[in-house]
């Protein structure tokens, strides 16, 4: 069944998604996903520092955070600083909110992640260019933040030429995500159910979400969710290992013969 230790480095996910609207000149993108850190209780700085070191080790061309940096309380931010400050990736380091940063504060969360050198996104988008062939990133706000705020899901509309990457911290945004045009969308927030006992088809992710973790594809459009790093309330994992996700963008084998 598998019992995953909350101290220990996340294993490494690799894994290579093909996308048939993948441009040519960003076929071999590499991304590497951080999802769920929840730095706090259960989240040392120092584990937090082996992370980085490892993530920094990794051949990433862009490293993306899809919420829940902070736990619950306002010093969780401080600790998450201390601990991912200087992860770097040759385009670049960003980050959404998750439901957990606002809980404790969606100023303070935008601030833990620029104090660490991430960009954030937070219904915005920054744009990539190779050669003629354009790839937005575009970051959306939780679903769950108050009345105010919120996902603005309209971004990926406004980029309808570019392949559209979608940072979106709860997969159930991948309906509106696919409405709107996104190409990929990256998503976290299950970790996979965290204490799941697949040989009796039980986790607790279904009872909210269908996208429990991994791929997923309908309509063109494909899901990847991440489990994540860190843990909630419960410092447990069974069943659903924390992961981070190293993902090669690949155009499929017959797409890219026709273009050739």
């Amino acid at each position: 069944m598998g019992y995953a230790s909350t101290q220990g480095l996340p294993g490494l996910r690799r894994i290579n998604l093909e996308l048939p609207t993948l441009p040519p000149q960003w076929d071999g993108l590499r991304v590497l996903q951080i999802s769920d850190v929840h730095a706090g209780t259960y989240m040392s700085v120092d584990r937090m520092l082996r992370i980085r070191d490892l993530a920094n080790s990794l051949p990433a061309d862009l490293v993306v955070f899809t919420g829940d940096q902070i736990d619950r309380r306002r010093i969780d931010a401080d600790l998450f600083v201390r601990g991912f400050a200087g992860i770097t990736a040759p385009l670049g380091v960003f980050g959404v909110l998750g439901n957990h940063d606002y809980r404790v504060s969606p100023r303070r969360a935008v601030w833990t992640l620029e104090a660490a050198g991430i960009t954030p996104l937070v219904n915005r988008a920054v744009m990539f260019n190779r050669r003629g062939d354009a790839l937005a990133l575009v970051g959306v706000d939780d679903l769950l933040a108050p009345p105010g705020r919120g996902p603005d899901f309209s971004v990926l509309g406004r980029h309808p030429r570019a392949f559209r990457l979608l940072l979106c911290h709860q997969p159930q945004g991948w309906d509106a995500a696919r409405a709107w045009g996104a190409d990929l969308t990256l998503a976290g927030h299950t970790h996979g159910g965290q204490i799941a006992l697949p040989t009796r088809n039980i986790n607790p992710a279904r009872v909210y979400t269908r996208y429990v973790a991994g791929p997923y594809v309908e309509d063109g459009s494909t899901l990847y969710v991440s489990r994540g790093i860190g843990v909630g309330a419960v410092p447990l994992r069974v069943g659903a290992p924390p992961e981070l996700d190293l993902i090669t963008l690949r155009r499929p084998a017959a797409v890219s013969v026709v273009a050739a």
